[in-house]
């Protein structure tokens, strides 16, 4: 377990498309089971008072705030600091000027700084405990590939094993044994859901999973890409949609400039993917019809409500929601 006590309250800035996938990562700061819920607006006040004041708390309680107003926070910044020894809070803003008041200890965090050494240290964890060591090529490579935290822990397995008696992992080592499969696997499966094809979307599905990837991370790269490939749809116009790629690219690198002011989470926009990406994925948009696009994100939404809301059945719903889009 990553932890640092007890509780605390952090707060990080994010959007609201990866608030979901974002907070389950910081949960882990207090457990590896944590119990997510997740509020927002007039609710925020009447559960913080809620969870603060109860007898008895839920074990591994993380309290998610998304957005609360300055206002709110000042309202509340009594009950948090009693909740606080007792739980993870999580104040997650997606607009910027929110700050909370000085009164209430809050330790402000970077997405990226985080991940970046929560990835460092499970990859040393890993290795030091078969009494190995990894070079910094190899460690570069290992971050290169793997996309996705929820795929580490196997191809950590996988690598090691595959080193055998050798105490060095090498970058020689990491690219012969850790593949971008998985990438291929998720586009496969969103592949697999434009053509309706249930038994392959059954047995994708079953082959991620099967790779120690999580429903989260599955979730995630689904909302992601169909976020875009409705934006590809809906640029089919003024993205030269049937162009080969050098046509494609004269009008792909125009595209920025409808976008002002630039957002802050790029990777969930069209216009700020490698060029090459976005063609394929404008290509990729004709397999679906709008309508279909739409409802699978409708179904990935409520998805992400049942999450919030603690469901024990992610997979059940996940695989019940793509079979039925």
């Amino acid at each position: 377990m990553y932890s640092i006590g007890m509780g605390g309250i952090v707060m990080v800035a994010g959007s609201k498309e990866n608030f979901l996938e974002d907070v389950h990562f910081l949960a882990r700061r207090w457990s590896d089971n944590p119990r997510i819920v997740a509020v927002a607006g007039p609710a925020i006040r009447d559960a913080v008072a809620e969870k603060a004041s109860a007898l008895f708390i839920e074990e591994n309680l993380v309290l998610a705030l998304l957005d609360p107003s300055e206002e709110v926070l000042g309202q509340v910044g009594t009950a948090l600091e009693t909740l606080k020894d007792r739980a993870g809070v999580v104040i997650y803003a997606t607009t910027p000027g929110i700050s909370p008041p000085s009164s209430l200890d809050v330790t402000r965090v970077s997405l990226e700084q985080e991940k970046e050494k929560r990835f460092r240290e499970r990859v040393l964890a890993a290795v030091r405990a078969d009494k190995k060591k990894m070079t910094d090529k190899a460690f570069d490579l290992l971050k290169e590939r793997i996309g996705d935290e929820a795929l580490l822990g196997g191809e950590l397995a996988k690598l090691i094993s595959y080193v055998g008696d050798r105490e060095v992992i090498g970058v020689k080592d990491v690219a012969a044994v850790v593949t971008e499969m998985a990438e291929e696997d998720f586009i496969a499966l969103s592949e697999a859901i434009a053509r309706k094809n249930s038994k392959e979307v059954v047995a994708i599905l079953e082959a991620l999973l099967f790779q120690g990837v999580g429903e989260l991370a599955i979730h995630g790269f689904l909302t992601r890409r169909i976020r875009l490939l409705l934006q590809a749809r809906d640029r089919q116009g003024s993205l030269a949609f049937d162009a080969d790629f050098r046509t494609f690219s004269k009008f792909f690198g125009k595209f920025k400039e409808d976008l002002d002011p630039a957002p802050l989470e790029k990777r969930n926009y069209l216009a700020f993917q490698k060029p090459f990406h976005a063609f394929n994925l404008t290509k990729a948009s004709r397999e679906y019809g709008r309508e279909d696009l739409l409802s699978l994100f409708d179904m990935l939404a409520r998805l992400d409500s049942r999450i919030k809301r603690g469901t024990k059945h992610v997979r059940m719903h996940l695989e019940a929601g793509l079979l039925g889009v």
